[in-house]
Formats: structure tokens, sequence, C-alpha cells
């Protein structure tokens, strides 16, 4: 009787793990397919170069912008943020602009520049509707003020 209640102990033990196995659920081929393309690096997206000055009256000083900038985006939304960038060109500009006059002196003389990006993405995001940029580059930056 002993040996009934051991072998009984015994089956159990190895089919409850069997059991509770069977209700998982299956993976499935999409998921490998969205893990792939999420997996994919971002593309550089060139926004533009620019290069204008700044005028001050409360300090009477000019400032002198000087850079190029680029961002990155996904795959799947590059060939239509080239479009919307080309669109809406002049609104970019005009976003860059406005946010390099009002950056302060500290964020400008960061070697990173995290804020003053961080600002630019900002804007940069908010007037993009399709896509959306994951990070923006500063490059060839260069700030004088007389």
């Amino acid at each position: 009787m002993r040996t009934g209640y051991v072998w009984g102990f015994l089956i159990g033990a190895l089919l409850l793990p069997l059991l509770l196995g069977c209700g998982a659920e299956p993976e499935t081929v999409a998921n490998d397919a969205t893990a792939e393309e999420e997996a994919l690096p971002p593309h550089e997206i060139a926004i533009g170069e620019y290069a204008f000055r700044a005028f001050d009256p409360a300090s009477n000083t000019q400032t002198r912008f000087d850079f190029s900038l680029a961002g990155l985006v996904d795959e799947k939304d590059l060939t239509k943020l080239e479009e919307e960038f080309q669109k809406k060109k002049i609104r970019i500009r005009d976003r860059v602009m406005i946010v390099s006059r009002e950056s302060t002196i500290e964020e400008l003389e960061d070697p990173d520049l995290v804020m003053f990006r961080r600002r630019l993405l900002k804007e940069l995001n908010r007037l993009i509707d399709d896509g959306k940029l994951s990070d923006v580059y500063v490059s060839s930056f260069r700030v004088k003020t007389r």
C-alpha cells in the first residue's frame, strides 16, 4: 500500500510541470518579426546646416551661430520624415533658430550640448506629424559672441 502512495507521488511530481506548461501560449512568428524590427539600428537623417546671427538689445551683443544638425530615425519612418522635412523646411529652420536664441550661455558652453540638443529634439518632434526623431546630433558647432 505504501508503494502505491510513493508511485502516485512520483507520477504526480513528474506530470505536474507538464500540465502547468500546457497552459502557456505558443510563440508566434509575429513576435520574432517585431523583435527583428526593433533590433534594426536607426538611420541618420540630415536636418540642415545653420548659420545665422542673433542680436540681444538688452545686453547689446551679437551672437553668431554656425552648426550642422542631424537626427536619428527608425527605418520605417525614414522616407516619410525625409518628405516631411522637405515640406516643413522653413518651419524647422525657424524653430531651430528660436531654440538657439533662447539658449543660455551655460547650455551653449556645455561640451556635449545636452540641454540644447534635448530642447531641439523636443521642438522638432512637435513639428513632425509622421514618425519621430529618437535623437538629435549637432556637429561643427561654433558660437561667437561680441
